[in-house]
């Protein structure tokens, strides 16, 4: 178990708390002012447990490896915990981290801390006093079960065939250890849009620049302001448990990130000793496998505890994820042992210049993710950003397993920033990202994919939805605000400007269409194109799209291609089965929903408690800038958002935009769909969402003056 050594004792509560006072306005966002960054990020984890302290808790619960013994969830999980030493190596890493940060993290904990003690009488009794190390355990955590994937097991599985028994028959199932599903952290559409326009792009002629990610809503996007006189200055996002903002803007810049695909992890495929089974070979000498058995209690229904024995096995290069029938694969990572992540984006919200912006990205503290970048100077940046090794550069395929009989492609060291993509002040004057490979920031000025390693991004397809971003930016000379608010909630289907003429065509030639085929012909004639609440005929493509694409292995004419990367793929590739599925589509419709042309919104809603509001948009494979996925479908509706007393959010997708102008003083706007609070009590549970279905954003109040025209209450943590 952690230690408490770093917890904050309750008479410097009294300290903290009189140097900060956090203002809450009428949305609920926290505008945090303090003497000292310490007392600011005391207030910062106060206030985040107000709003969600047993989401959090249990997040904390999971990094330590205890969830399954508390709440009986997360069993292979609390194994990854223990088989990584999760507890014990964050807390080295707390003592790793500059004073200045660790102290950060400690009076965040502890600014968690103050508000479990003042609210214990109506916490679970499982919620406990956190720690420092407890919010890097956190961090962690998430690397480790993204490393140690089900997703890698399988492949390797597929391309080796079954693991075999090696030494006891009782040893040889836990050979392969079982790892959380990933599919949340794997999804193509986890990710966010993200552009900024330059002065030549804009109305005002001032830089613009425009965020919202696409996670589950159940990950909890906070908002907040921190003010620290004389030392920083900065309003934005982070997810709950986090104890840093990790987007947003101060008086001179900001920033937004998308996920990038940086291929951070090696799979090392070790040659199996074959006179003794449990070594290998390293460097033709024979080495052992380190055997590990791991125990965790899990609750179960009956309040029970019962113990989870499995065995994992270890070499010098990692883990071993897998053993084929003359090989054990180690998996190694540059994320599990970023621990200065936060610190890097708290010393990112405290710079003012360009230079100090990259200078602090050039500590390579940050282990993924696009970062488009914007200042009041007139200047716009994409950055391409991964902790990546540098690796052989011979056309070894770095996408599963390499070689590891010796130390050739055993990396060494990391990639510099510098040495990766970017996209500075480009003359077409825009940027965007919608987790497209970097190639493609913009048509006007693309980056040469050839100036780089190839291991850095395996994809090289550019997907329909940065299709349709691009085409919405290359579309409009000049931006407003406006207009940059109106392309945000675009809920145009880039896939059906692509297949609908083919489709269309194909039914109208089938011979003696019957009244039912007429009719689906005409919803489908008569559908905007669009994923609206009020489009009528949506569902009805999409129900088509998703069981042809499904059953033709290439379901377009014209094949995505690299000299047309704006306009390809296209068309229908097999009329008689677009024909059959449109046909089987329309029935499945009208028997689900009584009508093939039912409104979207009708089956598609916004639910927050007696708050029932017509939802839109669908998943970015459809060609979407605005995505969203609604839950599973409950009374013949899909929903998305708190549909049970204060639990987190359902649904995936848009939940938080941001966009900022760069003008003097800056202007800002953003929503949060699920607002502030995970409390069914708190009004901020529910008060952005009208909003935020009605594609509207509210102004940011980040000037003083505003903080305190907006002002609902004041307080010291």
């Amino acid at each position: 178990m952690i230690q408490v050594a770093d917890l904050i004792a309750s008479d410097r509560f009294t300290e903290l708390s009189r140097d900060a006072v956090i203002r809450r306005d009428t949305y609920g966002i926290p505008h945090i002012r303090a003497k000292t960054e310490e007392a600011a990020s005391f207030a910062l984890g106060y206030a985040q447990a107000e709003d969600h302290c047993p989401q959090i808790a249990q997040q904390f619960l999971a990094g330590r490896g205890e969830e399954a013994k508390i709440m009986g969830t997360g069993e292979e999980s609390d194994l990854l915990m223990k088989l990584y030493e999760n507890p014990t190596e964050s807390t080295r890493d707390l003592r790793r981290l500059p004073q200045s940060f660790r102290k950060i993290v400690q009076s965040y904990a502890a600014g968690v801390n103050r508000y479990i003690e003042q609210h214990r009488a109506e916490l679970p009794a499982w919620i406990q006093p956190v720690t420092g190390a407890d919010v890097l355990a956190n961090r962690r955590a998430g690397a480790i079960r993204s490393v140690f994937s089900r997703a890698t097991i399988r492949a390797l599985e597929k391309k080796y065939g079954a693991a075999p028994a090696s030494g006891s028959r009782e040893e040889a199932p836990e050979l392969l250890a079982p790892a959380p599903d990933e599919a949340a952290q794997t999804d193509a559409e986890s990710g966010s849009n993200a552009l900024a326009l330059s002065a030549s792009k804009t109305v005002s002629e001032k830089p613009i620049l425009l965020g919202n990610p696409h996670l589950n809503w159940n990950s909890l996007y906070w908002e907040a302001q921190i003010t620290v006189p004389g030392r920083l200055n900065f309003f934005g996002s982070t997810l709950a448990g986090i104890p840093v903002l990790r987007a947003g803007f101060n008086e001179h810049l900001g920033w937004v990130t998308t996920n990038n695909s940086p291929d951070l992890t090696d799979v090392f495929a070790l040659p199996i000793d074959p006179q003794h089974p449990d070594h290998y070979i390293f460097d033709g000498k024979s080495r052992p496998l380190i055997k590990r058995d791991i125990t965790v209690e899990v609750k179960s229904a009956d309040g029970k505890l019962r113990t989870v024995r499995r065995v994992y096995w270890e070499s010098h290069l990692g883990k071993i994820i897998y053993r084929s029938a003359d090989k054990a694969f180690a998996v190694n990572s540059t994320l599990i042992d970023a621990f200065r992540y936060y610190e890097g984006f708290y010393l990112l919200s405290k710079t003012k210049t360009l230079k100090e912006f990259l200078s602090v990205m050039r500590k390579n503290l940050v282990p993924t993710s696009n970062f488009t970048y914007a200042d009041a100077a007139g200047n716009i940046l994409y950055l391409w950003n991964a902790r990546i090794p540098r690796r052989v550069n011979d056309g070894t395929d770095y996408g599963l397993d390499v070689p590891a009989d010796t130390g050739k492609y055993v990396w060494r060291r990391l990639h510099k920033l510098d040495e990766l993509p970017r996209l500075l002040n480009p003359a077409g004057g825009y940027i965007q990202n919608c987790n497209n490979p970097p190639w493609y920031t913009s048509l006007r000025d693309p980056i040469d994919a050839n100036k780089y390693p190839p291991y850095l991004e395996q994809e090289r397809e550019l997907a329909l939805r940065p299709q349709i971003a691009l085409e919405m930016i290359e579309g409009k000379e000049r931006f407003s605000m406006d207009d940059v608010k109106s392309l945000k909630y675009n809920t145009r289907m880039l896939l059906a400007d692509r297949v609908r003429p083919d489709l269309l065509r194909a039914l109208r030639d089938v011979p003696e269409p019957s009244p039912e085929l007429q009719q689906g012909i005409s919803v489908l004639e008569a559908w905007d194109g669009r994923v609206s609440a009020g489009s009528k005929g949506a569902i009805l493509f999409m129900k088509f799209w998703d069981t042809y694409s499904a059953a033709v292995q290439q379901p377009f004419r014209i094949r995505w291609s690299l000299t047309q990367p704006g306009s390809t793929p296209a068309g229908i590739a097999d009329p008689d089965a677009a024909v059959k599925h449109f046909k089987e589509a329309w029935r499945a419709t009208r028997v689900q929903y009584g009508s093939a042309g039912v409104a979207y919104g009708e089956i598609h809603r916004f639910r927050f408690g007696s708050l029932d509001l017509p939802g839109d948009g669908a998943s970015g494979t459809y060609g979407l800038f605005r995505v969203l996925r609604f839950g599973a479908e409950v009374e013949g509706k899909r929903l998305a958002g708190q549909t049970e007393k204060d639990a987190s959010p359902v649904g995936f997708g848009d939940a938080w935009v941001i966009g900022v102008e760069f003008t003097k003083p800056i202007k800002a706007w953003s929503v949060l769909a699920y607002g502030q609070s995970s409390l069914s009590s708190s009004k901020h549970s529910s008060d952005q969402i009208r909003l935020f279905a009605e594609h509207e954003l509210r102004p940011i109040w980040h000037l003083e003056p505003d903080i305190a025209a907006h002002l609902e209450r004041e307080y010291h943590p």
